[in-house]
């Protein structure tokens, strides 16, 4: 199966690379493909998993210099949630329900204290928070994400989390939402996130796991039977394609408890990428049995939400 999202040829050089020679996450030197390569700009990007841990990752990613020409302006206009969104980034409106709705599952843990956002884009999220009592800071590497929040009065430090160097046991409770999965070295990340947080402080992580579907799944276990694999020409902005097992692994190494981790279905309807019709029917027979199993079951959903804890 190829998929492809119709893209202007890209006349720019190869994006610069690093090959991951072990796992960030435990050390591990061992690799098996996993199925699926992204292909773009010239460049090959395979996905593994660690023979250690069962975390999956690309074992060529992005250097740290690609990453400000990977999220620019385009990809909080089209990009951002895997080009699932109708509505740009930056758009209060499209967005004001659902950040809402977060707010009150916020403090339905604690009432409002300290927020930290990690990737927090257009900045709606703190500004909304902070009109409901909440102390929010922000942490963004978009240029053009921070300089947005900042004309709306959001305070939002430009650079990555580590960058931030910020106090440890600042923050009651840690937000990171489609984010994880975008960071050179996830462990590090959700260790810094640990770090932050105060005792008995809570960490609400929410983010796709798209291998773990049962599309998904049974694609990838074909063709790695077949020796090919799922290539996807796009930009490699998933670096960890995470399961729930590999969410909850990471979060006890990095010394936090989970609290809970809920599985969901996105339903079906447009497929991502370009596939034939042959595989948008499957897809949606398959997208149509799996959504109420993960409804009943909590099993075998693409997007995740995990809550976990600092131990006090």
């Amino acid at each position: 199966m190829r998929e492809a999202r119709a893209r202007a040829p890209d006349a720019r050089p190869p994006l610069q690379v690093r090959d991951l020679d072990r796992c960030l996450v435990c050390g591990e030197g061992r690799f098996a493909p996993l199925g699926m390569a992204y292909e773009f700009r010239g460049r090959r990007f395979p996905a593994v998993r660690c023979l250690g841990c069962g975390i999956r990752f690309l074992k060529v990613q992005p250097a740290a210099q690609a990453f400000a020409e990977l999220y620019g302006a385009e990809y909080f206009q089209s990009d951002f949630r895997c080009g699932r969104s109708a509505a740009p980034a930056f758009a209060e409106a499209a967005f004001r329900a659902e950040n809402a709705a977060l707010l009150r599952e916020f403090e339905a843990l604690r009432p409002p204290g300290r927020l930290l956002e990690v990737g927090s884009a257009s900045g709606w999220l703190l500004r909304h928070a902070a009109a409901r009592g909440w102390k929010a800071r922000g942490v963004e590497l978009s240029a053009e994400a921070v300089a947005h929040a900042r004309r709306i009065g959001a305070d939002v430090f430009h650079g990555d989390l580590l960058e931030a160097r910020l106090p440890a046991a600042s923050f009651e409770l840690v937000y990171m939402g489609d984010v994880l999965e975008h960071v050179p070295d996830c462990r590090r990340v959700m260790a810094e996130a640990a770090r932050v947080l105060a005792p008995g402080g809570h960490l609400y992580l929410r983010g796709p796991i798209t291998t773990n579907s049962l599309a998904r799944r049974l694609a990838l276990a074909l063709y790695r039977a077949l020796g090919r694999e799922i290539v996807l020409r796009e930009p490699p902005y998933h670096l960890w394609e995470f399961t729930p097992a590999s969410l909850r692994r990471l979060a006890a190494t990095c010394g936090l408890d989970v609290v809970a981790l809920r599985q969901s279905k996105i339903p079906p309807g447009r497929p991502h990428g370009a596939k034939s019709p042959a595989q948008r029917a499957a897809l949606a027979v398959l997208d149509a049995v799996n959504a109420p199993i993960t409804r009943a079951f909590n099993v075998l959903g693409d997007r995740a939400v995990m809550i976990a804890r600092r131990p006090q």
